[in-house]
């Protein structure tokens, strides 16, 4: 009921907005008077809104609206040539303003339906509108438009016939676009793994292509829907579902797509917030203890030079455990937490998000760059570019002095210090981030996978996964319950964050004393 109250108060609107001026434009040719249009045209009105509020619903509204109109008139040119015989005895012909030309409402109801077809044009598949252009609009025959498309002349034929009932169809429908047609959404993107080719990217930096893939998302939908709910026409449609398609962000199921990938919306990331949430202080609390009764053994590693504080140590042990818990619980649940292989080679993987506000910020990615045996990594946007990189392990695998610097060296090294190392006094180059080897890379994991507090925090890791795992199944479509465990493992990202929150809340981190210039949150792998 409320579906159907909603649809007729929309066409009382669309018959209001777009249909009354042309009714009195009618009428006043019709009757030559104001007056009299201005009454007929009310009597109109009144029967269409009448039949509307009494639940009818025209399959083709703008012809509905006319043959109430050309009844109407009948009975008003009727009445009023009764009442002008009983007194005159003259004609209503006397009366009446002819046409001059075609009839006005012939007139109309032909720019009405020229309107309609030039929009069903738009929204029927390629192989028909090219051959209806090609007859109706190129003026070409059966013959040439079969020599020009390579078919034989019964298919062309057999086509047209369809075309011509799929446009009928159409034309008699209510069309109702879909939100997107007017109101794109916002949604935001992360990736990753290897992504040399630029995908998925390129594949997706326009509204209109990010907008098919929500549509698409845990929604099957044929290249038609897909075209009616953006108001996109179909030419342009089938061009970015193919784009789509080649990037493997879409899936082809017989004619319908769908996205092969999860795309979050604000409701399905609220209810996974909260379970991570929920869990986020008791993890905060087992890794601020683990931290203060092993800082000591593990700034013993020599991950840190004597002028890194233990307050730099703490920044960056904080996302790493979390980090360890979310990779071991993973694979504890779940053989599928890699980023999935491609057509194209590469391995990367992709997430989507409708874009809202959290109650806190759960932002914090990881970015590396580097050569695989020397890398640096940061937990956040941008590393520093890859020269300057090798130069630095370089530096710190040789114990290198500025002297020994080629000229190339030397214009590198002005874009380090500074930054993330510095030179000593007798010319020495030190870093001035944590540097690990795979040896105290091992023995950190050891001491934290001893410590007392592990299995609880594995605990802890372990029901939040199978929490959000339901929530997921949930909320997605099931050609993506194959890939759950990376899913799950990308949301679990947020509890870097939000362990950074509670333990900087309770002065366990200290905000470092130059912000802008921070290393906390860097960190070199030498492999």
């Amino acid at each position: 009921m409320q579906k159907a109250n909603k649809m007729r108060d929309k066409l009382i609107i669309e018959f209001t907005e777009n249909y009354m001026g042309k009714l009195f434009y009618f009428c006043l040719k019709k009757t030559g008077s104001h007056v009299e249009a201005e009454d007929l045209t009310q009597d109109i009105s009144l029967q269409i809104i009448s039949a509307l509020n009494k639940g009818t619903m025209p399959t083709s509204f703008s012809a509905w609206i006319w043959q109430i109109a050309r009844n109407r008139y009948s009975v008003w040119a009727k009445e009023k040539h009764n009442r002008n015989e009983s007194v005159t005895g003259s004609d209503i012909g006397d009366y009446e303003l002819k046409d001059e030309g075609e009839n006005v409402l012939d007139e109309m109801i032909h720019t009405e339906q020229m309107a309609l077809l030039r929009r069903e044009l738009a929204f029927i598949k390629s192989d028909y509108r090219n051959i209806v252009i090609a007859y109706y609009i190129e003026d070409k025959n059966v013959r040439e438009i079969a020599s020009l498309l390579s078919l034989p002349t019964n298919t062309v034929k057999s086509k047209l016939l369809r075309a011509r009932e799929i446009l009928k169809e159409g034309m008699n429908m209510a069309r109702e676009f879909g939100k997107r047609s007017y109101n794109p959404e916002n949604v935001g993107f992360v990736a990753s793994g290897d992504q040399p080719s630029g995908l998925p990217w390129k594949a997706v930096n326009r509204k209109i292509p990010n907008n098919i893939l929500l549509q698409a998302s845990n929604n099957p939908s044929t290249i038609e829907e897909l075209s009616i709910e953006l108001g996109v026409a179909l030419p342009y449609m089938e061009e970015e579902v193919e784009k789509l398609h080649q990037a493997t962000l879409l899936e082809k199921q017989g004619d319908k797509y769908i996205t092969n990938f999860f795309i979050l919306d604000k409701d399905c990331q609220i209810e996974i917030y909260n379970v991570l949430r929920r869990g986020a202080r008791e993890r905060s609390r087992l890794i601020g203890e683990f931290i203060d009764e092993r800082i000591a053994d593990i700034r013993k590693l020599g991950i840190a030079g004597d002028h890194i504080d233990d307050n730099i140590i703490r920044w960056w042990l904080v996302p790493h455990l979390i980090d360890r818990l979310i990779e071991n619980s993973v694979k504890a649940k779940s053989n599928v937490y890699d980023p999935p292989v491609r057509a194209n080679g590469e391995s990367w993987g992709f997430v989507g998000y409708e874009i809202f506000e959290y109650p806190e910020d759960v932002g914090m990615s990881q970015n590396g760059n580097g050569d695989g045996k020397n890398m640096l990594w940061v937990y956040g946007e941008f590393p520093p570019n890859r020269d300057e990189i090798l130069l630095l392990c370089d530096c710190i695998r040789n114990k290198r002095h500025v002297t020994s610097f080629s000229d190339i060296e030397k214009n590198v090294w002005e874009n380090i210090e500074g930054k993330f190392a510095h030179t000593s006094d007798s010319g020495e180059t030190v870093s001035d981030v944590l540097v690990l080897t795979s040896d105290s890379w091992d023995k950190i994991g050891q001491l934290f996978q001893e410590h007392r507090n592990y299995n609880k925090l594995m605990e802890n890791m372990l029901c939040a996964y199978d929490k959000v795992e339901e929530i997921f199944k949930k909320y997605s479509h099931k050609v993506l319950h194959d890939n759950l465990g990376y899913n799950i493992r990308m949301e679990f990202y947020k509890m870097r964050r939000m362990c950074v929150n509670d333990l900087a809340t309770d002065g366990i981190l200290t905000l470092p004393a130059n912000i802008d210039n921070c290393t906390a949150l860097m960190y070199i792998v030498l492999g």
